[in-house]
């Protein structure tokens, strides 16, 4: 018997479409739909293709809004992998807004963050952009990895490459051993 592949994200999209048509019925009109929006407590959404990163949002609560689908979304957890292993990041935030057509996320709130390579990050922002392969802020950030502290005025991680790029320079403060 043939099988049929439906990827994750997909798999949701519809979802959301079949659930939002079972509204249809009881709403009086779209525009009471929308107001309604799609509610979804420990939600998981899955993007991936070929050979793109793979980005895994878990919330613990997400509104669908069907006229502009983004998803907005409570206390979030992110994890993007890239094809090797420097590659990637994972990141929590309190709030956040994933657009169903593209798949790019926007964290706000305490977004705090950890790349493959166990540098760490915080900051009260960062949008991801998986096109791109680009996870990027311009709100002031504090990265530190195994040997200091650096302090910037934003930062473009390019996960492809497992680097990060500081538009706005950075200072460094590197940790002594007592």
């Amino acid at each position: 018997m043939p099988s049929l592949r439906v990827p994750r994200s997909r798999l949701l999209l519809a979802f959301a479409a079949f659930a939002i048509s079972m509204l249809g019925p009881v709403a009086q009109s779209r525009a009471a739909v929308a107001a309604a929006g799609l509610e979804i407590r420990g939600m998981t959404f899955v993007q991936s293709e070929g050979g793109t990163a793979e980005m895994v949002v878990e919330a613990e609560r997400g509104r669908l809004d069907p006229e502009t689908r983004i998803v907005h979304l409570e206390q979030v957890r992110t994890r993007v992998s890239g094809n090797r292993e420097r590659e990637g990041f994972e990141m929590t935030c309190d709030r956040g807004e994933l657009a169903l057509d593209d798949h790019r996320l926007y964290a706000s709130g305490n977004v705090r963050g950890r790349t493959a390579d166990g540098r760490a990050f915080s900051t009260t922002w960062v949008r991801y952009d998986p096109e791109r392969e680009l996870a990027f802020t311009d709100a002031p950030v504090q990265i530190e990895d195994g040997g200091g502290r650096l302090a910037g005025g934003g930062f473009r991680y390019y996960i492809r490459e497992g680097r990060f790029h500081f538009p706005g320079g950075a200072s460094v403060r590197r940790e002594t051993a007592p």
